[in-house]
C-alpha cells in the first residue's frame, strides 16, 4: 500500500512537471502603479488598458502616492512599474546637479537605477513635465515679458509682482531660490503666496496672481490663455516621463521594451497637455481620457 502511494505521488508531480513545462504554470501579474495626480493617473490608465490589450495580466494599482511612496514600494516588489520623471530621480533620488539636457539626464538616472536598484528605464517620452513660470498674455503683453531673464529686469527696475506657487516649489533646490539666483533677482516674500498647485492656474487667470510656477505639460496653460516664460538661461531640469520597471520582471517579459516603447514614443508635449487638459478643464475621467487616445493612435480596438 505505501508503495502505490509512493508511485501515485510520483506520477501527480511528473503531471505537474509537464503542465508547467506546457507554459500552464502562472504568469506573473504585472503590477501597474503611478502618483496620484492628474497626468500621472492618465499615464497610469493608459499602461493598463494597453497592457491589458496586449495580453498581460495587470493589477491596477495607480494612485497610489508620490515618489517617496512609489519608490520603496517598487524596489519591495510591491508593484512592478510605474512613470517617472528623469528630473524627479536626478534631483530626488540621486541629489544631483541640474541637468538640462534631456538625453544626458535619461542616460544618468537609468545607468543609476540599473546599478543601484536593478531597475529598468525604457524609452522616455518627449514631453516635459518641468517647473515653468507663467503670466497672463496680457500682463506679459504690457510689460514686454518673454523669458524668465525679462521678469528678472522687470523685478530688477523695481516692480513689485504677486508669485503663487505651491510648498515644494518653494522648498527645493530647483526652486525659488534656485531661479532667483540663477537669473539674479529676488521675489519680494511679502508678496510670494504657498497655495496647492492646483489653485496657481485659476488664481493667475482671475488676476490674483502676477507670476505662478506650474507644470510644462499641465493643459490649463492653453485653456486659461497662460503664458510660458521661456527658460532662457536653462535652469529647470528636465522631466520626460519614462516607464521604470524592476528588472527581474523586464527579464522575464522582455517584449515590454518594444511594447512600452511605442506607447513612450506618443507621448509628446501636445498629446500630453490635451490629455491633461481633458480631465483638469472638461473632467473627463482620466480612464475615459486614456481610452479615447489608446485608440485614436490604433493601440487598443
Amino acid at each position: 500500500m505505501k508503495r502505490f502511494i509512493s508511485v501515485f505521488c510520483v506520477v501527480c508531480l511528473m503531471v505537474a512537471l509537464v503542465g508547467c513545462s506546457n507554459g500552464e504554470q502562472d504568469a506573473p501579474v504585472i503590477k501597474v502603479s503611478s502618483k496620484a495626480w492628474t497626468e500621472q493617473l492618465i499615464l497610469g490608465a493608459l499602461t493598463v488598458q494597453y497592457l491589458e490589450a496586449k495580453g498581460y495580466e495587470v493589477e491596477d494599482k495607480t494612485g497610489l502616492g508620490d515618489t517617496q511612496m512609489l519608490r520603496p514600494a517598487l524596489h519591495a516588489g510591491e508593484i512592478d512599474m510605474y512613470w517617472e520623471y528623469s528630473g524627479t530621480t536626478l534631483m530626488v533620488n540621486m541629489q544631483s546637479e541640474v541637468i538640462t539636457d534631456p538625453q544626458a539626464c535619461y542616460n544618468a538616472v537609468k545607468k543609476w537605477d540599473a546599478e543601484t536598484n536593478n531597475v529598468a528605464w525604457l524609452s522616455p517620452g518627449e514631453a516635459n513635465n518641468t517647473y515653468v513660470l507663467m503670466v497672463r498674455e496680457a500682463f506679459a503683453s504690457e510689460h514686454g515679458l518673454e523669458t524668465v531673464s525679462d521678469l528678472a529686469k522687470l523685478l530688477n527696475d523695481g516692480n513689485e509682482v504677486v508669485f503663487g506657487s505651491n510648498i515644494n516649489f518653494l522648498e527645493r533646490a530647483d526652486g525659488i531660490e534656485g531661479v532667483e539666483e540663477h537669473y539674479g533677482f529676488t521675489f519680494n516674500r511679502d508678496n510670494v503666496m504657498s497655495m496647492d498647485s492646483g489653485l496657481t492656474y485659476e488664481a493667475l487667470k482671475n488676476s490674483k496672481l502676477d507670476v505662478a510656477m506650474g507644470f510644462g505639460t499641465d493643459g490649463r496653460i492653453p485653456a486659461m490663455n497662460l503664458k510660458v516664460l521661456k527658460d532662457d538661461k536653462q535652469f529647470f531640469p528636465v522631466y520626460n516621463p519614462a516607464p521604470i520597471i524592476r528588472q527581474e520582471l523586464l527579464d522575464t517579459y522582455p517584449e515590454l521594451t518594444s511594447d512600452l516603447n511605442e506607447l513612450s514614443a506618443l507621448m509628446v508635449d501636445d498629446a500630453m497637455q490635451e490629455m491633461n487638459r481633458l480631465v483638469d478643464v472638461e473632467h473627463l475621467e482620466p480612464e475615459e481620457v486614456a481610452e479615447t487616445f489608446l485608440k485614436e493612435n490604433g493601440l487598443i480596438e
